[in-house]
């Protein structure tokens, strides 16, 4: 099984109103009542994993503070029988902080999603390699239908980034096969110079948009890198019914 990875970015709000508005979502939402902060720190946070998170089923979200212009939420899902999926907060909250969010979706590294909304309106969508759920080729002009349009994350980019340079990275693989017409009959791209390291990709993506950081984006692999994260100042928060 490959890797799979759910965060949720939210531009220009603090820890302490994505934290707020976040516990409301889940009440309404998701029929979850009792909230509880758990202590965690650079120092600590292993045994916090282990002996609170990790040891029983539960539901726990991790809120960053703010790297740069932008705060995530991660989404720990701890032996649930029919698990939330974090992507799906992504409109409303971007309605309650009154703001841009932004989640991405990586399925068992082979393909990135993400959505972009603002005031609760979804603004632009993204499928790496739209025919990978396909046994039979899409059609064209469904194809185009679910094409990303990132002009729309123009407000958002970093005052030395452009549009251009964003379209470059989410259009390798797939899509540049695809305007190329070097889809085979089963809608695959032709030659290896397509494939695309997922994983690399969203790494890319998050360092263009400098989420964390213009040299950095741990979130890909949030697990692995959560000492890159300043965990004093992390809020983890552990939901209950």
């Amino acid at each position: 099984m490959g890797l799979f990875s759910t965060v949720l970015h939210i531009y220009k709000r603090s820890q302490a109103d994505a934290v707020k508005e976040l516990q409301h979502e889940l009440r309404l939402n998701r029929n979850l009542g009792s909230f509880s902060k758990l202590d965690i720190s650079n120092s600590n946070y292993q045994e916090v994993l282990d002996n609170e998170v990790y040891s029983k089923p539960g539901i726990f979200y991790l809120v960053t503070p703010p790297y740069g212009d932008w705060i995530t939420i991660i989404e720990l899902n701890v032996n649930i029988e029919s698990p939330f999926y974090l992507y799906d907060l992504t409109n409303s909250l971007s309605k309650l902080l009154n703001t841009f969010a932004l989640s991405f979706h990586f399925h068992d590294d082979d393909v990135l999603y993400y959505n972009l909304d603002k005031d609760g309106k979804s603004l632009d969508g993204y499928n790496s390699n739209y025919q990978y759920f396909f046994t039979e080729p899409a059609d064209k002009e469904e194809i185009l239908s679910q094409r990303h349009t990132p002009e729309t994350f123009s407000n958002v980019l970093p005052a030395t980034k452009n549009v251009e340079g964003l379209n470059k990275i989410l259009n390798e693989g797939y899509w540049s096969a695809f305007d190329n017409d070097s889809l085979d009959e089963d809608g695959v791209p032709v030659d290896d110079k397509y494939f695309i390291d997922e994983q690399d990709r969203f790494e890319k993506v998050g360092k263009y948009l400098e989420i964390f950081s213009k040299d950095d984006y741990p979130f890909a692999d949030w697990y692995s890198n959560l000492t890159k994260l300043n965990l004093d100042n992390c809020y983890l928060l552990k939901a209950d019914k």
